[in-house]
């Protein structure tokens, strides 16, 4: 598996991926479940040993501009939705599905679902937004526009605009600048005057 590389867009889109945009690229060493739920758009990266599952009514919805470092995970058998310039640093893991660990059912995949109470929702992941290294986000959470997550930090609740959080449970460490909305600008319309 040395230098495995990048599966390129025409190669996606073959293995029956729903949208792969332009420049998109996901490593060979990833696992993926359920291509034919996974819209990518234009520019994203997901690097090697990454997991997504977005199985049966799941799905991953990618903007564009994204980057998801190795090693993490995806599970989105609820649907998970990234936007524009928003990240996961290595490790992060997001699950938009879990068991009820409260003690009042059976959990694990083994267990059929009339024994269980399976906790779902939709995990939203505004412009701009990163998540650190290791970190653990949670079902039906929403981390809105600008947010940055610390390493390390468990997200299960939602997370205001334009804030930094790190923790476990995350907590509001203080505001983050916006500075990077004018490189934002800059970038793209270097980007439209080459095309």
């Amino acid at each position: 598996m040395i230098n495995a590389g990048f599966y390129e867009r025409e190669e996606l889109l073959n293995l029956g991926f729903k949208k792969v945009g332009i420049g998109s690229k996901l490593h060979k060493t990833c696992i993926v479940v359920g291509v034919e739920n996974i819209s990518i758009g234009d520019n994203v990266r997901i690097d090697g040993f990454t997991s997504i599952i977005a199985s049966g009514n799941g799905y991953l919805t990618l903007g564009s501009h994204i980057h998801i470092a190795s090693h993490c995970h995806l599970g989105a058998g609820a649907g998970i939705i990234m936007e524009d310039f928003s990240g996961l640093a290595f490790g992060t893991q997001i699950h938009s599905m879990s068991d009820d660990y409260g003690g009042n059912y059976l959990t694990n995949s083994t267990i059929p679902v009339e024994y269980k109470n399976i906790i779902s929702g939709v995990v939203y992941i505004g412009k701009h937004a990163i998540i650190g290294a290791n970190s653990v986000v949670l079902p039906s959470v929403r981390i809105e526009t600008g947010c940055s997550v610390g390493a390390m930090t468990l997200v299960n609740k939602n997370l205001d605009s334009w804030n930094v959080y790190a923790g476990c449970p995350a907590k509001k460490l203080k505001s983050r600048y916006q500075s990077l909305l004018t490189l934002e600008s800059q970038y793209l319309e270097g980007i439209s005057k080459n095309d």
